[in-house]
């Protein structure tokens, strides 16, 4: 995706990783997605879980970037040294790197495991990674997955109704329903993407784990910010190159 400015069309960032990702194939799915607010920056995927763990990673609260293929080099249980790619490496808002290996459960053997556990105590223990955990379909949540799809398709901002929706929702004191803000502002379809657009950036919280639709019940986590010109919007920390752990 690219959004446009004053001078024209602003391209996303390249990708950030250690090795470039399959373009195409013919037996598996492999793609790229833009990720990050303003022109965002380019995630290349070799999976269809690939794609499911850096849309439900990257919209957690806790995640401050994600990059992929990053490069760590280690030994095998022969002092050989290797390269192993992380498929996923999330920045928290914490500081905490936590690397992810992507891998459908059928393809985790005895030996996949016990190599993943020596990585992960050689980068623990190197200061590269404060944790590498394994992401299978197992870790798929269905309801995290749906509004991860969401809040990355309205990531665009929309002045107009993002101003009109930012009014409503500053008067919230408890609970509201989606559709209630919605409503408030009248502009329906428009509206909705706007009041999402601020579940996204942290200002409205749903109160409970489900769907987002106009039924979800939402509260205010913070204070809502005057709402930048979309047009002069420039790329957020996601959009930077990582800074490796050393």
């Amino acid at each position: 995706m690219s959004i446009y400015d004053k001078d024209g069309i602003r391209l996303p960032e390249p990708s950030a990783g250690d090795r470039a990702t399959q373009i195409g194939s013919s037996h598996r799915f492999t793609g790229q997605i833009v990720l990050g607010d303003g022109r965002g920056r380019v995630v290349g995927l070799e999976s269809h879980l690939e794609m499911k763990a850096a849309l439900i990673l990257a919209a957690r609260s806790s995640t401050d970037a994600l990059f992929e293929q990053i490069a760590f080099e280690w030994r095998d249980a022969e002092a050989a040294s290797r390269i192993h790619y992380l498929d996923l490496v999330v920045r928290r808002t914490d500081g905490r790197w936590i690397g992810y290996a992507v891998r459908p459960r059928g393809r985790v053997t005895p030996t996949y495991l016990a190599d993943l556990a020596r990585i992960k105590a050689q980068a623990v223990g190197a200061g590269f990674l404060s944790d590498l955990r394994l992401f299978s379909e197992d870790d798929v949540d269905r309801v995290a997955l749906f509004n991860a799809k969401l809040l990355h398709a309205v990531r665009v901002p929309d002045p107009d109704p993002d101003a009109a929706v930012r009014t409503v929702a500053a008067r919230i004191t408890g609970v509201k329903t989606v559709g209630a803000l919605v409503d408030e502002t009248g502009l329906g379809g428009a509206g909705f993407r706007a009041v999402v657009r601020l579940i996204r950036s942290g200002h409205l919280m749903p109160i409970r784990h489900v769907r987002i639709d106009r039924d979800t019940e939402v509260c205010k986590a913070r204070a809502l910010p005057p709402i930048p010109d979309a047009l002069d919007q420039s790329p957020d920390a996601g959009a930077a190159a990582p800074a490796h752990p050393s």
